[in-house]
């Protein structure tokens, strides 16, 4: 499971052969999400409004890097 990026509290990773839609994984020790890289929509689990917006606001920048990786680990 390849972190992509760590916030110190909680870390967005990405897994290997994942199924569904193209997404990642917001993981902390009070919390876990499965999150969709186009829409940013949550598909399981659920965040604290704050980190929601911190990772939307960091995927805004990085959504080139979130396709590319998942095309490299979901061959």
């Amino acid at each position: 499971m390849p972190r992509v990026k760590d916030f110190g509290s909680f870390q967005v990773h990405m897994y290997f052969e994942d199924h569904g839609i193209p997404h990642f994984h917001v993981v902390a020790a009070g919390f876990y999400a499965a999150v969709a890289i186009e829409n940013l929509g949550v598909l399981a689990g659920e965040l604290p409004p704050g980190v929601l917006r911190k990772v939307r606001t960091w995927v805004a920048g990085n959504r080139p890097l979130l396709r590319r990786n998942w095309s490299e680990y979901n061959e």
